[in-house]
């Protein structure tokens, strides 16, 4: 039960117009406004207020049928392109865009778990195979060759654009790829180093170009395109492709 004694409890339902049907479930709460989410898989939930009828929640999905249909087949693609690492011989392993099979090599020897990145592989030497151990020593690895690249890249283009961030922060962002503040401050998602060179450039310049347009305004999308003419392509691979940028492990069912 929530606030209020309103049950949080699921009600399946669904709507067909001319394209189809659309499963969704309800949840009722104590909230204000009527919300359609959009979830792992495409399925769709609709938070809505208690005092909400049945019959206009379906009408609500009826009229966002088309957005539905969409953010909903993004998700599935999205799923789709997802790699689970189980940290077994081969598996594939993303690194500025190309795939690199994963080779383990155990020696019971060593007191640290080491990962390394050569021409063909994603090797990563370990004294015991313990995937949770595994994963924090790759994330490790992943976020410290993200700090120092993004670095670079944006002394690179802070120098071209005339302007350099405070601090450079690589993080973990749940819906975003980048921001900046103002205080001068770069956040950038770790997860950019699994994307091709071009893309992770991208947002480099997009957020650089905060620190003279705190917007996304006609001016500011001028300036991204003086440093990074191919932007459009950039975004829509982001839209297409982003969701494989992620990391998931099946031995712990982290997902960041």
């Amino acid at each position: 039960m929530e606030k209020g004694g309103v049950s949080s409890r699921r009600v399946s339902d669904f709507v067909t117009d001319d394209k189809g049907r659309i499963d969704f479930d309800i949840v009722r709460s104590s909230r204000k406004t009527l919300g359609i989410h959009i979830g792992e898989g495409g399925q769709v939930l609709v938070k809505a207020p208690a005092w909400v009828s049945r019959s206009q929640i379906r009408e609500a999905v009826l009229g966002k049928s088309p957005w539905i249909r969409e953010k909903a087949d993004l998700a599935r693609r999205g799923d789709a392109l997802k790699i689970t690492h189980r940290f077994a011989q081969g598996e594939p392993f993303l690194y500025l865009g190309r795939t690199y099979p994963l080779y383990i090599r155990y020696d019971p020897a060593m007191k640290n778990v080491c990962v390394d990145l050569t021409e063909d592989e994603f090797v990563i030497e370990t004294p015991a195979i313990h995937g949770a151990v595994l994963e924090m020593a790759v994330l490790k690895w992943y976020r410290e060759n993200a700090l120092k690249l993004m670095e670079q890249r944006v002394q690179y283009y802070g120098q071209i654009f005339g302007a350099l961030p405070s601090k450079v922060i690589v993080r973990e962002q749940k819906s975003r790829w980048g921001s900046c503040n103002s205080k001068g401050e770069l956040r950038l998602n770790w997860k950019l180093i699994m994307a091709p060179p071009g893309i992770l450039d991208y947002v480099v310049v997009h957020e650089l170009c905060h620190l003279k347009e705190m917007n996304h305004s006609p001016r500011f999308w001028n300036l991204v395109e003086t440093l990074c003419p191919q932007y459009r392509q950039c975004r829509q691979w982001l839209k297409d492709y982003g969701a494989a940028l992620s990391w998931n492990c099946l031995e712990t069912g982290a997902e960041v």
